[in-house]
């Protein structure tokens, strides 16, 4: 069984709440919890191991229905549950996991126990790491970290931004910040972004440097809501060598203006 631990930290992510909302209201609080789970395949000292390490910011009981709704969509994009509460789904994804990686690779471990150079094939971990940040005024940011390795010579690292209305709790999409067919005219502003920041002048530089050799420039999925700005996140190998790792691209709304949606750009206010 896995050890839920409840770290006595709340994150108060609606410090203005007390200006726009009743005092007997619900206040958005975020609580840690963690859970911790570990196998090894066989009982052999040199053994390969599977662990699992989550710490999760959940919405307390206290945050009412806004963080219900939050909560319900961490658990969507972070454990692909829909049925299972956040807190029964981390428990629940450290014990599914060890479990499904000593019933599938114990078989084939057993095959290969001989040949001492592919034991790093079955050494397996998965990571995830959350906190949460008031972005603006009416937003705020789940941000996920996400570590994983299930026998590759290189971890697999992704950062997993949720973006909320912290007043209501719903999600805030890409559909909801920008015009349709806003690709095509974001994606040259994305590439100048790149090339300033990277310091040079042209597409065939940005390639000398590892950016841009095997696709072209376009909106990451994964972006933070700001007051200003909104920042596009490109975990590492997306649109760049792996070892130049995350790439983050900030844009004011300024920069995008006939792109973003004035409904929405009303809503931050």
């Amino acid at each position: 069984m896995v050890n839920l631990l409840k770290i006595a930290l709340f994150l108060l992510v609606m410090v203005f709440s007390s200006s726009c909302r009743n005092n007997d209201e619900p206040r958005l609080t975020f609580e840690i919890l963690e859970a911790e789970q570990s196998t090894r395949l066989t009982n052999e000292e040199r053994s390969p191991l599977c662990s699992v390490s989550l710490k999760i910011a959940v919405a307390t009981k206290e945050s009412g229905s806004v963080g219900e709704k939050i909560n319900a969509s961490v658990a969507y994009h972070l454990f692909n549950q829909e049925s299972v509460g956040l807190k029964g789904c981390i428990e629940q994804f450290a014990e599914n996991y060890v479990k499904t990686y000593k019933n599938n690779m114990l078989p084939l471990y057993n095959e290969d126990r001989a040949d001492t150079t592919k034991r790093q094939w079955y050494e397996f971990h998965y990571i995830i790491t959350s906190t949460t940040e008031q972005t603006s005024r009416r937003t705020l940011v789940y941000l996920a970290t996400v570590d994983y390795s299930e026998g590759h010579t290189n971890s697999v690292h992704q950062t997993i931004p949720l973006n909320f209305y912290s007043d209501t709790g719903n999600e805030i999409t890409r559909k909801d910040i920008f015009v349709d067919g806003y690709e095509t005219q974001l994606n040259p502003i994305l590439q100048k972004a790149l090339m300033e920041r990277v310091e040079v002048n042209d597409i065939d530089e940005l390639k000398e440097k590892g950016y841009l050799q095997t696709v072209d420039i376009y909106p990451s999925e994964n972006i933070i809501v700001g007051d200003n700005t909104i920042t596009f996140i490109y975990n590492p190998s997306e649109i760049a060598s792996l070892e130049l790792g995350t790439i983050q691209l900030v844009l004011t709304y300024a920069q995008m203006e006939k792109l973003i949606k004035p409904k929405f750009l009303k809503s931050l206010q």
